[in-house]
């Protein structure tokens, strides 16, 4: 834990926070920055994308320190512009949040406040904790790509309902509920998967419901599958799901909101720092709410990487 000194900060925002006012919620940040002395630079997202690439030309021009208004996504992609990018060492990089997504399950894990003058405040505080980042090495069609994600990575049912709840999002209905209606609907549509899994060199090979990867403990709107997830110990917590019948996940639905899935027959915990997924053809997978495509993942962990802006304890 460390105190920092910002020199400047920008503050990527998504148009879509704020309820799509986006003007409005600069002339609500305005006042506040101010107030905390804070130097800050805006700029705003228009397609997906936006945030990698606005992240990586403004540390090439010497920001370290950034702010996502907006939500998991958005932070996907920044996290994406800082680890993508191989000039500058991401111990270097300083990162805060003001939760304005639909979910905000990052967030949640560090009980940042929604609060504009509030989440100024700690921004404008400069105190600091490191945290682990997931890594994701995957292939599609032979071809090598690298992801990354800062809270959580899902696969099967998980990344169907994140698929569907994105597409519902880009029709424009952005509701808090979108995740849970998507995960009733899509419950009555889903197959399990064949799934190859390799985890502390035990390999899985079976028909899979869900697989959860949590470097955080939150996802789709304040469910916990990883319960027992630590942001900054080096390890993912891994939840698999294996050949559950559609009846089994109905009746403990609750169970995701209450730390105790774990306790349902059938669903296996993993501690590790690596694991390997392969399906038989090109599948989905979820990272923060992101959709990337392939059928071979290399998941790693690495450890305390990136700092994070929190309140002071």
């Amino acid at each position: 834990m460390s105190n920092t000194t910002i020199n400047k900060t920008l503050f990527i925002i998504n148009p879509k926070a704020g309820n799509g006012k986006p003007d409005e919620l600069v002339k609500e940040l305005k006042p506040a920055i101010a107030k905390y002395n804070i130097k800050g630079e805006f700029v705003f997202t228009a397609n997906q994308g936006d945030a990698k690439l606005l992240t990586q030309k403004s540390i090439k021009s010497g920001i370290r320190h950034f702010v996502v208004v907006g939500g998991d996504g958005t932070l996907n992609e920044v996290v994406n512009g800082m680890f993508q990018q191989k000039e500058i060492s991401t111990s270097g990089f300083y990162l805060g949040i003001l939760p304005r997504g639909t979910g905000n399950d990052w967030s949640r894990y560090y009980k940042m406040p929604h609060n504009i003058d509030e989440a100024m405040k700690i921004i404008a505080g400069n105190y600091s904790i490191t945290q682990d980042i997931g890594k994701i090495e995957f292939y599609n069609q032979a071809i090598k790509n690298e992801a990354y994600f800062i809270n959580i990575a899902g696969f099967a049912f998980d990344a169907a309902v994140v698929l569907a709840t994105n597409q519902m999002q880009e029709r424009g209905k952005r509701q808090k509920s979108a995740y849970l209606f998507n995960l009733l609907k899509c419950m009555f549509q889903h197959k399990n998967m064949h799934m190859d899994i390799l985890v502390n060199e035990q390999k899985i090979s079976d028909n899979i419901f869900s697989i959860s990867i949590g470097n955080g403990k939150y996802s789709g709107g304040g469910m916990v599958q990883t319960p027992n997830a630590v942001i900054n110990d080096g390890i993912l917590d891994v939840t698999v799901y294996l050949n559950l019948k559609k009846i089994a996940i109905i009746k403990n639905v609750s169970k995701l909101y209450n730390n105790k899935i774990l306790e349902v027959k059938g669903v296996r915990s993993y501690k590790t720092d690596n694991l390997t997924i392969k399906t038989p053809s090109i599948s989905i997978a979820e990272i923060d709410g992101e959709i990337i495509e392939g059928n071979i993942f290399n998941i790693s962990v690495i450890s305390n990487s990136l700092n994070i802006l929190v309140p002071q304890e």
